[in-house]
């Protein structure tokens, strides 16, 4: 679909150095095996056995080196060596558009979004983001207040407003995510009325685990979008891509303060500083933060007032009476309502039920989980989808929820929030030991330990990366691991996926699948952490 001009000399020749390397480790294991060396190698160092130990370990370290030495090079990012053209550039910007709008704005669920918008207020915050000439931590209070915007603004226009460089505040399911996409709209339709405005390209900071910004921006711009790195540095260089950062509170808490840097050193004086960029992140983790983003202003997604909820609830009719009565007579559970996720969730959960089974007890949090469980539930067992689709096959309801309390814990453990089907290798390899002997037969474990231990990941580090020789032969033969089949975990496969997807459990996103929203992935991997083994086997043969 892309094409990047010529073609980088440096790259085209790092495949051949990394074999030609593999090719001398595997010649010097051979000598050693065999008891042989080359007779240069005997001229000078005799017969001695301990000499012999000695050269064979300096000459695998010097071979490690060099192969780590390729590692480094690759992760710096290639200096393009050539000039986009005015008609390749056209039909860059054309695929890439017809990409974002296919990923992103044009799905059942934008559209359903933008028949049912609810109004959210929009507040400025410009202590929430870094200013040079003052203090660099938050105003008292934190991003609680700020300046509130007048009725109706779009993200668009303070985006515009601040010189498209944004940050987007908000409390968990307060529509920080659909603000996002709404920006994304906004610049898509702005970029197909100007060939020189930016592509907007929506980028996930929960698939982020370390290391500079560009390098990883390119990579994800070649794995999710198909665009060759070159023509993605090009395009950057020249302030051609608006880059839309969803989710920096879903990064790893260890690597937020480092994540922020990274966007900090990408919009820097000695990167790109007049780079179109939109970052989302929780108000609460955000405050947490010592580090400051440094783009022009910040904005914040304000939640519904509880009388905005009341009235909702009293004009959607007689399917939603006994939530909405049950909301009149309870004041926790009317603020509970207040952010569009959970009034949503709780509509369709509650449709058509009587007051007396939505009123409970408990605290927020408890609450919270029931209005999820009570959702599922219902989604579950619904014969259609939202899109009015029968869905087939039929899954028995005790495997669904088994598998779905098992993806939440295992995104959980590994700090992501996106599960990519093509990614199913990584994802294991990654996972912490409990999860995997859940999963692999116990005979097969030590065989899975050495796979693993071969090729670089380590157990529970979801920042941990291939080594270069699994990477180099996982890029040749394209060979998944053989004992990692579906009947190990069903979860993972695309058709398990889709079937949540299709019930409105799991969205799409770009090409791969996350749970509704993250406090329900949140609230399925605490309640699979409290579970024992047999309790979730018990589970799964429910009805």
């Amino acid at each position: 679909m892309f094409t990047s001009g010529r073609r980088s000399r440096g790259r085209g020749q790092k495949p051949v150095l990394t074999g030609l390397l593999v090719l001398l480790a595997l010649f010097l294991l051979q000598e050693l095996a065999a008891g042989l060396l080359p007779d240069i190698y005997k001229g000078f160092a005799g017969e001695s056995r301990k000499a012999l130990v000695i050269g064979a370990a300096v000459a695998f370290a010097v071979v490690g080196l060099l192969l780590y030495i390729v590692h480094l090079r690759g992760l710096v990012p290639p200096e393009p060596d050539f000039a986009l053209g005015a008609e390749e550039r056209a039909r860059v910007r054309a695929a890439l558009l017809h990409a974002v709008r296919r990923s992103w704005t044009e799905g059942a669920d934008r559209a359903r979004e933008r028949a049912v918008r609810i109004e959210l207020g929009l507040a400025e915050h410009r202590t929430a983001v870094h200013d040079p000439w003052g203090a660099p931590r938050l105003a008292a209070g934190g991003p609680e207040g700020g300046v509130l915007l007048p009725a109706g603004t779009r993200i668009g226009e303070v985006f515009d407003r601040h010189h498209a460089q944004l940050l987007v505040l908000g409390d968990p399911g307060a529509g920080k995510t659909s603000r996002m996409l709404e920006l994304t709209e906004y610049l898509a339709a702005a970029a197909e009325r100007d060939d020189a405005a930016p592509v907007p390209v929506v980028l996930l900071l929960t698939d982020w685990h370390g290391g500079p910004m560009v390098p990883w921006v390119l990579d994800e711009l070649h794995s999710r979008y198909r665009v060759p790195r070159e023509t993605g540095l090009a395009l950057l260089r020249d302030n051609g891509l608006a880059l839309v950062l969803d989710g920096l509170d879903e990064v790893a808490p260890g690597l937020r303060a480092d994540c922020v840097r990274a966007v900090n050193a990408l919009i820097g004086a000695e990167g790109h500083p007049h780079c179109p960029i939109a970052v989302s992140c929780r108000s609460a983790d955000y405050e947490e933060l010592e580090e400051r983003l440094t783009v022009n202003g910040a904005v914040r997604v304000r939640p519904m007032d509880v009388a905005a909820v009341h009235a909702l609830l009293d004009s959607a009719g007689e399917g939603l009476r006994g939530l909405a009565v049950a909301a009149a007579a309870d004041p926790v559970l009317a603020r509970l309502l207040t952010t569009p996720l959970m009034l949503g969730v709780a509509a369709l959960a509650y449709e058509g039920v009587d007051e007396e089974e939505v009123t409970a007890l408990g605290d927020t949090e408890e609450r919270r989980g029931r209005i999820f469980d009570a959702y599922i539930e219902r989604m579950i067992h619904r014969d259609r989808t939202l899109q009015g689709r029968p869905v087939t096959p039929q899954r028995p309801a005790g495997q669904v929820r088994a598998g779905l309390l098992r993806l939440a814990r295992v995104l959980g453990e590994s700090h992501a929030t996106v599960y990519y089907a093509n990614d199913f290798t990584r994802v294991i390899l990654q996972a912490p030991d409990d999860v995997v002997r859940q999963q692999v037969p116990a005979g097969l474990y030590p065989v899975f330990r050495a796979m693993r231990r071969l090729s670089g990941y380590e157990a529970g580090n979801p920042a941990s990366r291939p080594n270069p020789v699994y990477r180099l032969f996982v890029g040749f033969y394209q060979v998944p691991l053989p004992l990692l089949g579906s009947p190990l975990a069903d979860y993972l496969q695309r058709g398990f996926l889709d079937y949540a997807t299709d019930r409105a459990i799991m969205r799409r996103v770009g090409d791969g699948h996350a749970f509704l929203h993250k406090t329900i992935q949140d609230h399925l991997a605490a309640r699979a952490a409290r579970m024992t083994p047999e309790e979730m086997r018990a589970l799964e043969r429910s009805a």
